[in-house]
């Protein structure tokens, strides 16, 4: 497949990879040669919002002057012709007014409303029109405000909006705008509004959209809706391209990644794969109570089967977005005969050595904790089976009790919080297990029913160390 067949499969087209993996060099090629129905916005926007006659001057007297100056990754004066482009779009957006009846008997669609759009996007500052034809910008309380003390990303804002709205009023066929990392100098919230600016404007207008960016703020900013393709970029000379759509997967792992996936906050905090709400909860609450020991980042997938579609996609394209890749994922033994489970390239597979993690509430440690040997819990189980033998859980409660050596294998989600209670604890389980991992695991107890046996030993490895 082609980069032109590529970035033609699909209305947005995200590309993704490490520096110099070569997106801005594909995006260039894209534009390269005789192309006047694609735009090209590089990622290196100097300069300052300011009418400069002399850029005017030269976007009107050479058509060409615009796409030249801005082949490369940085161009000093690109603030200054998107200042000089908005008089093109003010004209553009005039004539349209003129030339289609719906929008001339609309009073209430004027310039202005054009206006609104690119103010939309600004939480501090607005734009409004001057009488020489440009516009000048004041806070939101009216101060005036001048163009060098408008912020970096503000300027931004200003100048990519400036550009979309200039190109979707051109009048061409199978037009498409290549973004080259827009996310320069914008706040997470300030990509997200880009964003869902672009993708609205797209579809009014009819135009594709290429976006290179390390911003998963940005990848997540697109509609549910979109027709959105994610495409890794690995290397320069890449010709054989994967993608893959904003899934499920996607809309767990991405917020983990952060707002630049290229940041050492993930290879800090490498993800874990988990189950459920229950194993995040208490990874969650180990990461909280051990002081920094451990650093992990748990995500819920939900099931073992998807749990294997989140390790296969983790492990494909981790390598593009980290120069150290690796994540792990955490199952539950269930009715597994051993805890053994083969690794993947980049994904650490590790199962725990008991039924589930709430099996840890019957642990030596935890049961010491709170008073109680192995027979003297046991014992207590054993009085409250007898006491209220019509609850509904005392089937699986005497169950336990008469199997009780066995209580590392055993399906005990029912009676749980039932265990909590005779354990004397007013804590959620999750929080009792989370603290008393944190607690434990620095020792070394091989014994039969020890934490450390229940978690296993890929766990306390490569988890817990």
């Amino acid at each position: 497949m082609t980069i032109d067949e590529l970035v033609n499969a699909a209305k947005f087209t995200v590309l993704i990879g490490k520096n110099g993996a070569g997106k801005s060099t594909l995006l260039r090629s894209l534009n390269a040669g005789d192309r006047p129905h694609i735009k090209y916005v590089s990622p290196e926007r100097g300069g300052t919002l300011k009418y400069d006659p002399n850029v005017d001057n030269n976007i009107n007297s050479n058509e060409a002057w615009l796409k030249q100056t801005r082949q490369t990754n940085r161009f000093e004066q690109f603030r200054q012709q998107s200042a000089a482009q908005f008089r093109n779009l003010e004209t553009a957006v005039l004539r349209e007014i003129e030339k289609e009846a719906e929008k001339r008997a609309d009073s209430t669609y004027t310039f202005d409303v054009i206006l609104e759009q690119i103010n939309e996007l600004l939480p501090a500052i607005r734009m409004i029109r001057n009488d020489k034809g440009g516009f000048s910008v004041q806070t939101k309380s009216g101060q005036p405000l001048d163009e060098a003390n408008i912020s970096s990303g503000e300027s931004e804002l200003i100048a990519l909006a400036i550009e979309v709205l200039v190109f979707s009023r051109q009048s061409m066929a199978n037009k498409m705008l290549l973004l080259d990392e827009p996310d320069v100098h914008l706040h997470p919230d300030l990509q997200q509004r880009f964003t869902s600016f672009v993708e609205t404007v797209a579809v009014a207008h009819d135009l594709r959209v290429v976006i290179a960016t390390h911003s998963t703020a940005i990848i997540g900013a697109f509609s549910k809706s979109a027709d959105l393709q994610i495409v890794p970029i690995s290397k320069r000379d890449q010709s054989d391209f994967a993608t893959f759509s904003r899934s499920g997967v996607c809309e767990e792992i991405l917020p983990i990644f952060g707002a630049h996936p290229l940041s050492t906050a993930f290879n800090r905090s490498p993800i874990v794969l988990v189950e459920g709400d229950d194993d995040r909860r208490v990874l969650e609450q180990v990461i909280r109570s051990g002081g920094g020991r451990f650093a992990l980042a748990p995500c819920v997938v939900g099931s073992v089967t998807e749990l294997s579609d989140w390790e296969d996609w983790l492990n494909r394209f981790l390598p593009v977005l980290y120069d150290t890749p690796k994540a792990f994922s955490l199952r539950d033994l269930d009715d597994a005969q051993e805890a053994d489970i083969n690794d993947l390239d980049h994904v650490r597979r590790i199962r725990l050595n008991c039924y589930a993690v709430e099996n840890l509430l019957l642990s030596d440690q935890v049961l010491t904790a709170h008073g109680f040997s192995a027979d003297a819990f046991r014992t207590a189980l054993q009085a409250r089976v007898e006491r209220i033998p019509d609850h509904k859980y005392t089937g699986a409660l005497r169950a336990l009790v008469d199997d009780f050596e066995n209580r590392r294998t055993r399906n005990i989600k029912d009676v749980r919080n039932i265990l909590v209670a005779e354990l004397g604890s007013n804590k959620p389980w999750e929080v009792l297990l989370g603290q008393l991992i944190a607690a434990e695991v620095a020792t070394v107890n091989l014994s039969e029913h020890s934490i450390q046996t229940y978690l296993g030993p890929k766990a306390m490895t490569y988890l817990f160390h």
